[in-house]
């Protein structure tokens, strides 16, 4: 019996749909005696009910910072307000796009350009509203900036978090951690999972921690080279059943 986390944008889900054979590929695991996971930097308000359509109980989400087990919170980790409101005061100084996403929003404190639109449009997910206020009581799980220019200087003004290039337009902004490893392993230790007997699949530069955590870590064929560089296996491309491909190569379907 094995634990499978299984990435969502670009390799379950193709331009925001699930690609070919996946769903089915999760069916015959369950049937197998295996457990199916979603490990993905969206947040929940972002799953359009993608758990449903793929048939999984098990979500790890906002890049780790949120685990739930058949609709059952296991673990959350939200950036302190402070901390947000550092990041907007900056944003707000330097004139950079900035898209918060709260537990049950997903809003743009700043979108002064057109990038966190077009963000959204490659990743099919709904173009944020802006909303100027600061909300200090507010779940915050993770940030995204567009500022290629600004990442470095936003690293050494805000240590307590973390910026990972999510694609070519925008960073993922969480709190310090494993991000999906951190996710990962507290799902392995609820269900009781040795590390060795997990495997995870994925595609991003947010997938690079949670590939070196589990026992066997699966790069996609569209991957980087850098994260092809580090899995134990490399399959093929979201477009090509990469995932069914990966299951079958270590015979888990």
């Amino acid at each position: 019996m094995a634990l499978i986390c299984i990435d969502l944008d670009g390799t379950a889900l193709h331009q925001g749909k699930p690609a070919e054979g996946v769903a089915e590929s999760i069916k015959q695991l369950k049937e197998n005696g295996h457990v199916a996971a979603i490990a993905t930097g969206r947040s929940p308000h972002l799953i359009y009910d993608l758990d449903k359509t793929l048939g999984v109980d098990y979500l790890i989400l906002a890049n780790g910072s949120y685990v739930q087990i058949k609709g059952k919170v296991i673990y959350e980790h939200y950036i302190p307000a402070d901390i947000v409101q550092r990041m907007m005061e900056y944003c707000d100084r330097e004139s950079c796009d900035l898209v918060i996403e709260y537990e049950d929003k997903y809003l743009a404190y700043r979108k002064d350009t057109d990038v966190p639109d077009q963000f959204c449009d490659i990743f099919k997910i709904d173009k944020p509203d802006i909303d100027r206020n600061f909300y200090p009581n507010r779940n915050v799980f993770s940030m995204l900036v567009f500022d290629h220019t600004k990442v470095d200087e936003m690293r050494r003004i805000l240590p307590e978090l973390q910026f990972n290039q999510s694609n070519a337009m925008g960073f993922d902004v969480n709190m310090n951690g494993g991000l999906k490893a951190d996710g990962v392993k507290v799902l392995a230790d609820y269900l009781g999972f040795d590390l060795k007997d997990v495997y995870a699949i994925g595609d991003g530069f947010n997938d690079k921690q949670m590939l070196e955590l589990v026992g066997h870590g699966i790069a996609m064929g569209n991957s980087g080279p850098g994260l092809k560089a580090i899995a134990e296996y490399v399959t093929t491309e979201v477009t090509n059943n990469g995932v069914k491909n990966a299951l079958k190569h270590y015979k888990l379907i």
